[in-house]
């Protein structure tokens, strides 16, 4: 039996259609979620204000990282997904993946904000504890309705522990800084302990951009690194107390790396 020959071109209205469905397809709205680098923020010199005159005179910058992601109402188009994708420095995620069933842009932003000011107050909570805990004869002079946060357009829970480092520079030992520029990302609970966050390698590509010399991260985020981190210095914690004693002691940071 002879084969059927394989065409070698398409007919003109086959190759019409398939133009058709690839226009389609790269302008038609895709149901994906971009995360891509998003803005940073120096607590020390906007990010966080106490009350009472209390703060201590600091140097350096102290940077708390974001990432910015597309609200669940949008639909990006094909071609922007497909630019996404091959750029390098996004993610690309289903929607279903990022956010819950049915959850809509208006209720995704009452979450992160109730969740940002829910970190604000266990970031302070936390803060307090670890003085106690270090100097437990001395007693704080402040308490957490001194302490106002301003992070605008940013909601969620991982700038927990850069709230509670730079309370801690701020409040008690500025030479935390040390007039470096370090970047901090991090969920916290009140006994301290460090919990891990989503987009790290955007949130790298970010404090890079910054020119940052010094990043503290979750230990448990070690993994999800897939960007180069060469010129900064990573130190993975799991608690308050690791990343406070990482950041005053070259011995204690060494020991903090990913792959240590």
């Amino acid at each position: 039996m002879t084969p059927h020959p394989i065409p070698k071109y398409l007919s003109r209205p086959a190759l019409y259609f398939l133009a058709l469905v690839l226009v389609f397809t790269l302008f038609a709205p895709a149901p994906f979620a971009i995360i891509s680098p998003g803005p940073v923020t120096d607590l020390l010199s906007k990010g966080v204000k106490i009350k009472g005159g209390q703060e201590l005179e600091t140097s350096g910058k102290l940077y708390s990282l974001s990432v910015f992601v597309n609200n669940p109402d949008s639909r990006p188009s094909g071609l922007y997904v497909l630019m996404a994708w091959l750029d390098g420095q996004t993610v690309v995620l289903p929607n279903e993946i990022v956010y819950e069933a049915g959850e809509t842009t208006k209720s995704a932003d009452k979450a992160a904000k109730k969740s940002m000011r829910s970190s604000e107050v266990t970031a302070a909570v936390a803060a307090a504890n670890f003085l106690k805990k270090v100097n437990p004869n001395e007693p704080l002079n402040w308490k957490a309705s001194d302490i106002k946060f301003a992070m605008k357009k940013v909601g969620g829970p991982s700038a927990g522990l850069a709230f509670s480092l730079a309370l801690l520079a701020k409040l008690k030992s500025p030479e935390l800084i040390d007039g470096r520029k370090i970047a901090v990302t991090g969920t916290i609970n009140e006994a301290g302990k460090v919990g891990s966050i989503g987009g790290i390698d955007q949130k790298l590509i970010s404090a890079k951009a910054e020119g940052v010399t010094v990043v503290v991260i979750p230990r448990s985020n070690c993994r999800d690194i897939t960007v180069k981190t060469n010129g900064m210095q990573v130190l993975a914690v799991s608690s308050l107390s690791q990343a406070f004693h990482g950041l005053l002691s070259p011995d204690i940071a060494r020991k903090l790396r990913c792959s240590a």
